[in-house]
């Protein structure tokens, strides 16, 4: 787990109102997942080229498509997801394009 008071201190730079702990702990959640899919596909570069080392280029060269729609279907998951985190989500994937 990510450290929850880093997370809502980012959070509360882009909003003024409260943030709930579930919140914070959802957007965590969804941290944790990208950070997954974003290190596997980049384990994969590594490996194309014949490393062990996972470089800055690795990620910075990540399958964009399969990265966005990962990070699309983790905000679909629930109704429920807080709007601030589902728009997080979609400022990242409209990074991506």
């Amino acid at each position: 787990m990510l450290p929850k008071t880093t997370i809502k201190r980012i959070m509360k730079q882009y909003t003024d109102f409260n943030i709930s702990s579930e919140a914070v702990d959802e957007l965590n959640n969804l941290l944790i997942e990208i950070i997954k899919i974003t290190t596997e596909v980049a384990e994969q570069n590594a490996r194309k080229d014949g490393r062990k080392t996972i470089k800055a280029r690795d990620i910075r060269n990540c399958d964009d498509e399969r990265l966005r729609r990962k990070i699309i279907e983790l905000s679909e998951r629930t109704d429920k997801m807080p709007i601030l985190i589902k728009e997080m989500l979609n400022v990242i994937t409209s990074e991506l394009e």
